[in-house]
Parts: C-alpha cells; sequence; structure tokens
C-alpha cells in the first residue's frame, strides 16, 4: 500500500520517469512510452516500391533513432531513442523491422485498398511517442492500380 501511494504521488507531481507507459492511449495492443526529457524527437517515413518479380519493397528511413535488433540493445547514442518497428497490414501485425529493407510478398495484400503501417517500438514493445502522438507512417496501397501507392501519412515525417 506504501509504494502505491508512492506511485500515485509521483504521478500526482509529474516527476515520474519519462520513459513510464501512459495510461489511455493504446497503439495496436501496445503500451505508449513516451520520449524521455532532452531525446531527439525521432521522424519516420516509409515508401513502397513495387518490386519486378512479385509483391512490394517496404523502404523505412528514419532519423534520430537507432532501428536494431534486439541483440543490439544499449548502443545508441546519448539522445537518441532505440529499439526495432513494427509492420502492420491492414491492421494485423505482421513482423518486426531491424532495418531499412524489407520485402513483403503478394500474398500480404488483399484486392482493393491495404494500410501499411509501420511503428517504432522500444526493444520491450512499448510504442514510442511524442507527448500523446505515436510515431508511425502509413500507406495506402491498392496492388492492382497504377501507381499502388495512393495517399501516405506520417505522424513525425523526415525533416525537409
Amino acid at each position: 500500500m506504501r509504494g502505491l501511494c508512492l506511485v500515485a504521488l509521483l504521478l500526482a507531481t509529474g516527476t515520474a520517469s519519462a520513459q513510464q507507459p501512459i495510461e489511455d492511449v493504446m497503439v495496436h495492443n501496445h503500451e505508449p512510452l513516451v520520449l524521455p526529457e532532452g531525446y531527439q524527437h525521432p521522424a519516420m517515413e516509409i515508401a513502397l516500391h513495387e518490386d519486378a518479380s512479385n509483391g512490394f519493397n517496404l523502404q523505412v528511413r528514419v532519423v534520430n533513432y537507432q532501428l536494431e535488433s534486439p541483440l543490439l540493445a544499449g548502443d545508441a547514442p546519448p539522445g537518441i531513442a532505440e529499439g526495432h518497428a513494427h509492420l502492420l497490414i491492414n491492421g494485423r501485425k505482421r513482423l518486426r523491422i531491424y532495418g531499412e529493407w524489407l520485402h513483403l510478398d503478394r500474398e500480404l495484400f488483399k484486392p482493393g485498398i491495404n494500410q501499411v503501417t509501420v511503428t517504432l517500438n522500444s526493444h520491450e514493445h512499448y510504442s514510442w511517442v511524442i507527448g500523446r502522438q505515436p510515431v508511425l507512417a502509413t500507406v495506402f496501397v491498392d496492388p492492382d492500380k497504377t501507381p499502388a501507392v495512393q495517399h501516405s501519412f506520417a505522424s513525425h515525417p523526415l525533416p525537409q
């Protein structure tokens, strides 16, 4: 009980760790994790490029973020968040991303419009958020149209 009172006091005074997950912000069933004070804000954009033989090649471009395997955790420069990314197609998590390029087989897409979303996640699988906004990027693609990519969006786009 004493510990619970201490946690309540810390939350009420705003002195809790900036890395503590915040409540009532859900990003595809992963708890949000607020970017720590003093960290550079990560930015991300994704692009789908039609593959000559099958499907698409997904490019994930990030700045101020160390996109890597959990095996390399702890090697990010000071002030830079680290982790991996999650790929969701039509709201369903498909896999983790540890680098810039990834091939997506045509079988992953249904006929018509598909939503491809990438989120940045800590190695503990929390979804990184800046303020209350998750760091994510989305493209809407129709594999049967030319051009296939119909629309794109990034919550924290790369600087121009």
